[in-house]
């Protein structure tokens, strides 16, 4: 009946444990793959497939502000990357891209952990091990337990849901690992109310320590239509974790992190608007689109 999904994901529908489910599949003979959300409506049981590229795109075709920003994170030997972005908006896709350049060039150890597996890479340098929550592993949180016993350089958390996987991918960070993640916020500085909120408020000053060192780089992006159409484009804000903007992680004053980012552009930090400002000024997008896509309703 449920031919695309595991065992044990059906028993949890037909148990009703589970109202949803995630999944992935290739179809080798026609070399696509799917991502497929299997949910109940009014008419029982139903599905959404969303067809993936089979190829991960260059970092270079991406969409980065600069080639400075993708150079620097995949030069990080240690740290926690966070792309973040509404559903749709192209992480999964920045994320791998980023990891198969890694791939190329470096001979590192990768282990992967998603839900569902989007992409497959190949191994070139590195050795690389993806696996899929509900498939091969449990959950996020027990995947990454057992990643850090295996003797990782570069791990990825498919998305930071709950506290355990959380605590364990910014303890990962802090002790030596590079750990790239996804989350759901609309900009940077939102990733830090997101993580300290997935904690009870008196763990809040702590977390905002541990932030202060473990977070290396935020990427948050949209994907705006282009000028003229068809097609869209990555409009990408850039969080770097400068020494100054650190201190203001850890004392909590988070308003004053969107200034930073204004005026170290030269250190690599970029905010959405400057980069939607850019677009319109390269003739990539329309000024009407630049200002319906901005985060600041004071930039409008």
């Amino acid at each position: 009946m449920f031919p695309l999904l595991a065992p044990a994901v059906v028993e949890k529908l037909r148990s009703g444990a589970a109202q949803d489910a995630d999944a992935g599949f290739e179809w080798q003979e026609e070399r696509l793959s799917f991502r497929i959300n299997v949910f109940r409506d009014r008419r029982g049981m139903a599905c959404a497939l969303r067809v993936l590229p089979r190829a991960i795109p260059d970092v270079e075709s991406i969409g980065f502000p600069t080639e400075r920003v993708w150079k620097d994170v995949v030069g990080l030997e240690q740290g926690l990357v966070i792309v973040t972005g509404i559903t749709g908006s192209g992480k999964s896709t920045t994320v791998a891209s980023l990891l198969q350049r890694i791939d190329q060039t470096q001979k590192v150890r990768i282990i992967t952990l998603e839900d569902p597996i989007e992409y497959v890479f190949e191994g070139s340098k590195a050795l690389i091990s993806q696996r899929e929550v509900g498939r091969h592993v449990p959950s996020f949180h027990s995947g990454l337990r057992s990643a850090l016993r295996e003797d990782p350089d570069i791990i990825f958390v498919g998305e930071m849901r709950d506290p355990e996987t959380t605590s364990l991918a910014l303890t990962a960070a802090e002790t030596g690992h590079l750990v790239f993640s996804t989350l759901h916020t609309k900009d940077s500085v939102g990733v830090l109310s997101r993580i300290v909120d997935l904690f009870p408020p008196e763990r809040a000053k702590e977390l905002c320590t541990q932030l202060s060192f473990s977070l290396t780089q935020v990427l948050a992006q949209k994907l705006v239509p282009r000028a003229g159409g068809p097609g869209r484009r990555v409009a990408m804000e850039v969080f770097k974790n400068l020494p100054s903007v650190a201190n203001l992680i850890r004392t909590g004053n988070w308003h004053q992190i969107y200034t930073q980012m204004q005026t170290q552009r030269k250190e690599g930090l970029i905010t959405l608007e400057r980069h939607l400002e850019d677009l319109v000024e390269g003739g990539e997008i329309t000024r009407e689109t630049a200002l319906r896509y901005s985060s600041r309703a004071e930039s409008r």
